[in-house]
Order: C-alpha cells, then structure tokens, then sequence
C-alpha cells in the first residue's frame, strides 16, 4: 500500500512538473518584442501617438459645435464655452465657493452624472478636487449665467477616467447653472 501512495506521489509531481513547464513555455511565446531600440525612439511614437489623439479629439470637439449652431470661446488651454443665458451676478475668483448645478455628459451625448433639480453641488474655485476645466470655466461666469462647457481629455479627467462612468481619455461637455458664490 506504502508503494502504491508513494508512486502515486511521484506521477502526480511528475505532472505538476509538466503542466508548469508548459505554462512557461506558453508565457515565453506571449511575449513580443519592443517596437522601440532606444528611449529617444520610443519618446517619438509616443509624442506623435498624442499629436493624433489631440487632432482626432479637436476634430471631434469642432464637429460637435458644428452641430449645437452655437458660438464657442476657446481659451488658451483648450477649453470650449458658451454662456446661452446671461445674468448681472458677481463673478468668481480663486477661493470663492462656486455652487451649480450640472448635467455631465460625453461628447457623444450619453449623460453621466447631474445634479438633482432641488440640489445643488459646490467647490472651491481652484482648491477642490474637480475638473481643471470646471475650476477654469466657472470663472468666465457671473452668478446667475448657464453655460456649456466642453473639457477635453486633459482639463477632464485624462488618461484614467474616473474609474467609474467616466471613460479614459473621455472629452465632457458640462451643462451648467452657476447659482451662487459663497
């Protein structure tokens, strides 16, 4: 019986052994080969792959305006806005404590988060943890103004998204009521 357990033993490590250097095997033939040679290479296909995505992502932007028949501003970083409903309210400085209301959505319409219509949201212009585009373009308003803004990648939330609805890489375009400065 002490043979049996002991052959038994042996087979099965012998097995264990074979599908591990199998596995091995596998993982070598996985992996590629760098198109790059030198770091100076590899910098240039990834300045040029951001070239295009920009060009690809401003082309996208400029279609979309196209189609809303609207006037946009665009400010020296990128961002796109149009004020469609004026108001005399103050205007915001850094500090201030902006409070809107919102609708976010993609570029290509699907909404990804709004404000409910009884509440409303606020944040430190230029302190809280916001979009770089919403801390810039709530400073182009006056309390009362509505707004769209469009956000590309860089002013959103870039290369990781939110890591909940919203996408890597994702352009936004904001809805938005400035309601009050606190």
């Amino acid at each position: 019986m002490k043979r049996i357990l002991t052959l038994s033993m042996k087979v099965l490590l012998t097995i264990v052994f074979l599908l591990q250097l199998l596995q091995c095997q596998s993982n070598k033939e996985q992996k590629k080969e760098l198109p790059f040679t030198t770091k100076r290479e590899y910098d240039s296909v990834m300045v040029e792959t951001h070239r295009a995505f920009l060009k690809r992502e401003n082309a996208q932007i400029e279609t979309y305006i196209d189609s809303l028949g609207k006037d946009f501003m665009r400010s020296g970083t990128g961002l796109r806005y149009h004020i469609y409903e004026h108001a005399d309210g103050d205007t915001l400085k850094s500090g201030d404590i902006a409070v809107i209301q919102y609708k976010l959505s993609l570029i290509n319409g699907d909404l990804l988060y709004k404000t409910d219509t009884e509440r409303s949201e606020h944040f430190a212009v230029d302190f809280d943890d916001v979009e770089s585009g919403l801390h810039e373009g709530v400073k182009y308003m006056s309390v009362g103004d509505k707004a769209i803004f469009i956000l590309p990648a860089h002013l959103a939330h870039g290369i990781t998204g939110d890591q909940a609805a919203i996408p890597p890489q994702s352009t936004l375009v904001y809805d938005l009521h400035l309601l009050a400065k606190r």
